[in-house]
């Protein structure tokens, strides 16, 4: 399993359920609009949001330098083609984006979710969004899948923390 992907899994079991207002609303779209959209833009906070989940679980689980933070699912997995963390072998933790017309294109990628378990040919995912307004555990096989992204691949360059130097001697 992907270590990183376990941590969103921890944090996505937990939303389980969790569905749309009438107008469309969701608190992942508010988060993403208030912490990520640099222009707040209120379109976030009703927009589809399956990436937004995501993005706002790899915060809570504190591992958005592995994970990304994207409202765009095509955008998300040319992340992670470019960062050498994509592939075609489905394992628990993976993000796993489709293309529901089948095309196996990443630029036609419209839909992103987190494998939770694998079957054989099946995959059981959690997806933000599913059916179009629900937070919930699926059951999909691989025709529609496009990739994987791994988020345990991910490379972080470790932070600069500077040391100060004790004061001189007096």
């Amino acid at each position: 399993m992907d270590a990183i992907g376990k941590k969103l899994l921890d944090i996505a079991q937990k939303e389980l359920g969790y569905t749309e207002k009438g107008d469309g609303y969701t608190k992942f779209g508010n988060w993403y609009a208030e912490h990520v959209d640099g222009d707040h833009d209120e379109y976030f906070k009703t927009a589809p949001w399956c990436d937004m989940f995501l993005a706002w679980a790899a915060d809570k689980a504190d591992v958005t330098d592995q994970a990304g933070q994207f409202a765009s699912t095509i955008d998300h997995a040319k992340w992670f083609k470019k960062n050498d963390a994509w592939g075609h072998d489905p394992e628990p933790g993976a993000i796993v984006f489709y293309d529901w017309n089948g095309s196996g294109d990443i630029d036609q990628v419209d839909h992103v979710g987190i494998v939770e378990k694998v079957d054989g040919h099946t995959l059981h995912t959690i997806e933000g969004n599913a059916d179009g307004y629900k937070l919930m555990r699926k059951t999909r096989d691989m025709d529609a899948v496009v990739g994987f992204g791994y988020p345990s691949k991910i490379k972080v360059e470790a932070k600069y923390t500077p040391r100060h130097a004790a004061p001189a001697p007096t």
